[in-house]
């Protein structure tokens, strides 16, 4: 095999953990309004050159076993955060911050109170949506299943476009958007 296709094939098996980034956190963090017409690509042309540059770099190695596995564990690291930090949000936090927020929030499950299923779902005011969410789960015997209870306090007139009213336990994690599924999942394998 020519040099040129090993090549090849190393710079697109180096491109899978950033479009594995990209289905993740397009699937948890769906919120990006146009900016993900212009971020996506820019993102894969920029992660695409850090590969192109490392299949370079860990070329002139001479395959130390070493500092080749290090070189590549280093360029596929900073292509994942690159995809992360640069992944656009339109007016939530970075989805940085809001894995802080969530992981933050979980931690203080035990001190989380009822009426922080009051909170404003807010994209400013900082961590409410993970600690709703969080409060959401520990209180959730207490929710009313008459009907009258709308996740995110989201009450729609035409009931048939987006019905958020809650009638069982169940239907809460099917009404849960985006990084929030995962919080209820989380909560739900650690917490029974």
């Amino acid at each position: 095999m020519s040099t040129f296709i090993r090549s090849l094939m190393k710079v697109l098996i180096g491109l899978i953990p950033t479009l594995f980034m990209f289905y993740i956190l397009i699937e948890l963090f769906p919120y990006t309004g146009l900016g993900r017409i212009v971020a996506l690509p820019s993102i894969f042309i920029l992660n695409t050159i850090i590969i192109v540059l490392g299949v370079y770099i860990t070329h002139r190695l001479n395959r130390k076993r070493l500092s080749y596995t290090l070189a590549w564990f280093t360029i596929l690291l900073l292509t994942v955060l690159n995809t992360i930090v640069l992944y656009p949000q339109e007016f939530s936090p970075s989805v940085s911050k809001q894995v802080w927020y969530s992981i933050s929030a979980i931690k203080n499950f035990d001190d989380s109170p009822i009426k922080d299923m009051k909170l404003p779902i807010s994209h400013t005011n900082e961590g409410a949506n993970e600690k709703y969410i969080v409060a959401l789960y520990k209180y959730r015997l207490q929710i009313p299943l008459d009907g009258s209870y709308f996740i995110y306090r989201e009450y729609k007139s035409d009931m048939s476009s987006n019905d958020t009213a809650i009638k069982t336990i169940e239907d809460i994690p099917t009404k849960l958007k985006g990084h929030h599924k995962l919080i209820w999942w989380f909560l739900e394998t650690t917490r029974r």
